[in-house]
């Protein structure tokens, strides 16, 4: 049950926002060395990878053909791209909005603190993560007490109900709720708890921003800014761009960032990689592990099939991917077995983007492995030819319509100011303060 009244009193009399400086927490850690089996990021011609061009054709084809309102769909092995696809025109370097992919990289995001020991682990209580000031009163205090970041990223802490995922009448009047509150964390913190913490799931956009407010008190800087210091900038990605601020300055974890497809290319890789990106440890091989290994299943799943925001998803014998799922069919998915990322953006709006992207898996992707050289032997005309389609792809009619969200049309600029985080709260309990 929530209590609005509380939330404004909270984000009022509490939440005194006040210029912060502290050093980054890149400049207070120093990214451990490690061994790369894919040391170098680029090109890769796919007969070098083992894959065979003649199904890269007929995937170009079928898009094409049937008019898949795909937007961007690029693949890499042993981190090499060696299929990038863009239709409606799109550059290389525009941003696309990627819905729930950002809780992934939400998660990534917590794991970077837990490297820094900024956070104990994952079971820690949010009680002692969280500041006092933020918690709506002291029954949200106690409550949350038996909550941890845990059941958190495991989307089995708030029972908070939102549209799209539910469709009364309250869940529709608490998503304009929260998207309208000061402080989104607050809010969230005034919701009732699940059934059953650590084995009821509830998928609501609600319960990551209670992961977003625990990274940023923590760390003292928005969920961008740390992920620029920490994963980003180290990883050469361009136009990153993070949607939705609340009036607090805290980012929304659940939906709202913007990357280029090439980068979320690199984010995959870096989790295929177990962490180490060229060299450097940027996220602790146990945290990739932990992040996919499910741990509660969804509703109607016999076996747990949802990790720290990653979903494990099997796609035939030995092909078991490891997603970043967003709403309209945005995806990074890992196939460690195989050492292939697929990442997608799309615009679609009927309900079918899980059998489309099945099918990019199962009909072209697997077959392209299991056969990797062409029938014919011609290799030189398959590419040209897989080249040819590519452009007539691109440059076709364009897939975004008149009516498309303006969130949703990539673009290279940013769609909103974003501004870093300031706050005068006190350092969390459980957490170290950046020195």
């Amino acid at each position: 049950m929530i209590h609005r009244g509380t939330v404004l009193r909270a984000c009022g009399a509490f939440l005194v926002l006040a210029a912060f400086s502290a050093p980054t927490v890149a400049q207070e850690y120093r990214a451990p060395a490690c061994p790369s089996a894919y040391d170098s990021f680029g090109w890769g011609e796919p007969e070098a990878l083992q894959i065979n061009a003649e199904k890269l054709l007929e995937l170009a084809e079928w898009i094409e053909a049937d008019r898949v309102p795909l937007l961007s769909l690029v693949l890499s092995r042993h981190g090499k791209i060696f299929f990038e696809l863009y239709t409606s025109s799109i550059e290389r370097d525009q941003a696309h909005y990627l819905m729930s992919v950002t809780k992934s990289v939400t998660s990534a995001l917590v794991g970077v603190l837990l490297d820094r020991k900024l956070i104990r682990g994952v079971d820690q209580p949010l009680a002692e993560i969280l500041p006092a000031a933020v918690f709506p009163d002291a029954g949200a205090i106690e409550r949350f007490r038996a909550i941890t970041l845990k059941h958190v990223l495991a989307m089995s802490a708030l029972d908070a109900p939102i549209a799209p995922h539910s469709d009364t009448a309250q869940a529709k009047t608490r998503v304009w709720e929260f998207y309208q509150a000061v402080n989104r964390v607050t809010f969230a913190l005034d919701h009732s708890l699940v059934s059953e913490p650590g084995r009821s799931f509830q998928y609501t956009d609600v319960t990551p921003q209670l992961a977003a407010g625990a990274i940023q008190y923590v760390a003292g800087m928005s969920l961008l800014e740390l992920a620029n210091q920490t994963l980003f900038d180290p990883m050469g990605f361009e136009n990153q761009d993070w949607m939705h601020q609340d009036r607090s300055g805290i980012d929304l974890a659940a939906y709202g960032i913007r990357l280029r497809p090439v980068d979320m290319q690199k984010f995959g890789i870096l989790y295929l990689n177990h962490g180490c990106w060229e060299g450097k440890q940027l996220l602790s091989r146990e945290w990739v592990e932990r992040s996919f290994t499910p741990w509660i299943a969804s509703p109607g799943v016999l076996v747990p099939n949802y990790g720290w925001y990653w979903w494990k998803i099997n796609y035939g014998a030995g092909w078991t991917g490891h997603t970043a799922d967003g709403w309209l069919g945005q995806r990074i998915t890992v196939f460690p077995a195989q050492g292939i990322v697929v990442t997608m953006t799309a615009l679609i709006d009927d309900g079918s983007e899980h059998p489309i992207f099945t099918k990019i898996i199962t009909r072209f992707l697997k077959q392209a492995v299991r056969d990797p050289f062409p029938d014919d032997g011609d290799l030189a005309e398959v590419k040209r030819k897989l080249r040819s389609a590519m452009d007539i792809v691109r440059n076709a009619p364009s897939r975004i319509r008149p009516n498309t969200e303006r969130r949703m049309v990539p673009s290279v600029n940013p769609k909103e100011q974003h501004r870093p985080f300031v706050s005068d709260l006190s350092r969390p309990q459980g957490g170290e303060a950046i020195k």
